[in-house]
């Protein structure tokens, strides 16, 4: 009975200090993943332990190095494009002003449209340009509490001269981390997209608010809307509504997603009451965020 007994606590002890082995290399490779994700971790290190653990140690380890692998390519191909941008933007420019050039000597009675057309071209290739450069993090975001209302009222100031007799009302409040240039850049794209399509005489509200987690915008012109089988496509690069204004190239909603995108957030277009509204939602970051 004795014996019996010494061999059952025998038994019980092993068993415990099992569990406490396997609840420390839990939690050992619990922090060794958290390290990983915070990127302080260059590369994981493999176990050369000869226990029941080491092939659960062994193939995180593995999944770690083919992520960071898989992040060394998509930053190398990051590299790449953005190199490409550079070099199809400069390779552009030297050609096209030669065409300017050459078209402002030229006495031909079709050189003010064939200086529009240049000028239209420079934007288009500008556009496009800058917006893949977006899209592919070519750009350095300097993110910091602002107010958006404030951001709004500067593109608004900047686009009065440009479209007169247009009402821009701005209402409500919002502070969030955010890139004022660029977010500046959204506000005149939105706007700029609104003024063309409410005329002489329009009306514009621009509408903020706030909870813990988001906040929220909206630009809403008075210009009828657009038929609702054109909604989703307003964001592509190019796309041109049947009553959009002439002289656009239209990326500028393109651009505007674009940048809000790089903020975490979406921009999505519905038909209000009186016209077209642009919806944006960004979230509440109370952490500093790095350059990206």
């Amino acid at each position: 009975m004795i014996c019996a007994v010494v061999i059952l606590s025998a038994a019980l002890t092993a068993c415990l200090a099992g569990l406490l082995r396997a609840r420390r290399a839990v939690r050992r490779l619990h922090a060794q993943i958290e390290s990983f994700l915070r990127g302080e971790i260059a590369m994981p290190e493999f176990s050369v332990n000869d226990d029941a653990f080491a092939p659960l140690e062994n193939a995180v380890a593995e999944l770690e190095t083919r992520l960071r692998q898989c992040e060394d390519g998509a930053r190398q191909l990051q590299q790449e494009q953005n190199d490409l941008i550079v070099d199809i933007s400069h390779q552009f420019k030297t050609p096209i002003a030669g065409l300017r050039l050459y078209c402002e000597m030229d006495a031909s009675a079709h050189r003010d449209r064939q200086l529009q057309l240049i000028e239209r071209m420079e934007r288009l290739i500008m556009s496009l340009l800058r917006l893949e450069k977006l899209r592919a993090g070519g750009y350095a975001f300097d993110f910091q509490l602002r107010a958006l209302p404030d951001v709004a009222r500067e593109a608004a100031a900047s686009l009065a001269d440009l479209f007169p007799g247009r009402t821009i009302a701005i209402s409500g409040g919002a502070d969030v981390r955010c890139d004022g240039y660029w977010m500046r850049e959204v506000f005149q794209n939105l706007l700029k997209n609104a003024c063309e399509h409410t005329g002489c005489g329009g009306h514009i509200r621009v509408a903020f608010s706030q909870t813990e987690t988001a906040a929220f915008f909206s630009v809403e012109d008075d210009g009828g809307g657009v038929p609702p089988e054109e909604l989703p496509r307003l964001f592509r690069r190019f796309y041109r509504s049947a009553n959009a204004a002439p002289g656009g190239v239209g990326v500028g909603l393109a651009i505007a997603r674009a940048i809000v995108e790089k903020h975490h957030g979406t921009l999505s277009a519905e038909n209000g009451e009186r016209g077209l509204r642009i919806v944006g939602c960004m979230p509440i970051l109370h952490t500093s965020l790095k350059r990206t």
